[in-house]
This record gives structure tokens, sequence and C-alpha cells, in this order.
């Protein structure tokens, strides 16, 4: 079974990409973020770790991980997130490790893992091969400004706190633009299957 590891910077499209795979591709798509959140779910033992470590004022009424101010925290203090990712990588990991097992045991030839930090986290490597989503600075600034209503200082700012799109096209297998319609990326993504044939590796 490959693994294809799916990344892009905010804006650049990528979460239109995976929507693509699953419902125009049928294909399965591991969504990193919804580990993340999964591995500090209610009743989960990442949940009990960060309270353990953290305390219960970061956990809401009903028992949930506060969310908000998780991420005050760790905002505001860089060692406090180093600890927090210390514990719940290691879950993530789990969870990520139970679903590639399972695929694999069913005979699913191909499955694609959405992660956003995929090349800031070092986890390339981990993946038999990635896909970047680019689009170019203004479009994504445009993007930004439309989409949550922020100023142009805000929505560059959102660009300029993550990896360049240079740092990770030097690291990415396959690049996919995304300047364009939805037809344009459309056709982008045919390319890139009628390049492969992912369900006979």
């Amino acid at each position: 079974m490959r693994v294809i590891g799916l990344t892009g910077g905010i804006a650049s499209g990528k979460s239109t990409v995976t929507d693509i795979l699953k419902k125009r591709f049928n294909y399965i798509v591991i969504d990193a973020d919804q580990l993340a959140r999964q591995a500090v779910e209610l009743g989960s033992p990442g949940l009990d770790k960060v309270a353990a470590v953290f305390g219960q004022k970061v956990l809401n009424e009903n028992g949930e991980l506060n969310r908000s101010l998780m991420g005050e925290l760790i905002a505001n203090d860089q060692q406090t997130r180093k600890i927090l990712n210390s514990i719940v990588h290691p879950e993530i990991k789990k969870l990520y490790d139970q679903q590639i097992q399972y695929y694999e045991s069913v005979g699913v030839p191909a499955v694609f893992f959405d992660c956003p930090l995929l090349f800031e986290s070092n986890l390339q490597n981990t993946v038999d091969e990635t896909i970047l989503v680019v689009a170019d600075k203004e479009i994504r600034i445009r993007r930004i400004m439309e989409r949550d209503q922020l100023s142009r200082e805000q929505a560059i700012k959102r660009i300029e706190m993550q990896m360049s799109d240079e740092e990770k096209i030097a690291l990415a297998d396959t690049i996919i633009e995304n300047n364009g319609s939805l037809d344009d990326l459309l056709i982008m993504i045919n390319i890139y299957f009628s390049n492969r044939k992912l369900w006979t590796d």
C-alpha cells in the first residue's frame, strides 16, 4: 500500500484537493487535524495525560479540553508548546498507525495523508511520496481576506507565519498549482493520476 502525503500552506487550496480525492476519486484520506482532535477527545488517554500535566484548569466543565485556553498557553510559552506536543504527538502517531494497518490489512492500494505540517514536522520520510498544493501569494492573500474577513496585512502575516512555498517545493515530489478555477484544478489532479497507477503499486 502506498501512502501519499498531501500538504499546502494556508489558502493554497489543499482542502479542496482533499475533497476532490475523496468525493470524485473515492480515495481514502487520513486527516491529520482530525487525528489531533481525536487524540485529546473526551475519555482518551491523551486527554488524561494533558490534564495530569497541566491540571484540571485546561478542561471545560464537561471534561473536554478547553482548546482556546490551551491555545493561549502554548502561544505565549514555547516550552509549554513543546510539552504539549510531547504528549499529543505520540497519541496521534498511534491513531495514524492503527488506520494505516487497518487499510493495509483490507487491501486498500493507496491512501492519502492530509497533513498541513508535513514538512514542518519532518514527516515526509514517513510516506512514499508527497504532493504540495501551491498558489501565488497574491491569490492566497485575496482568498484569506475574502474567506476570513481579514485585512491585507493580517492575511500576509498568516502566510508568513508558515514555512515558505519555496522551502516546501524543494522537499515535495509533486507540485499541484491552484491559481485558477476548480476546472483548472481538476485538470492538474487528472494529470497527476495519468502519470501514476496507484492501484497497481
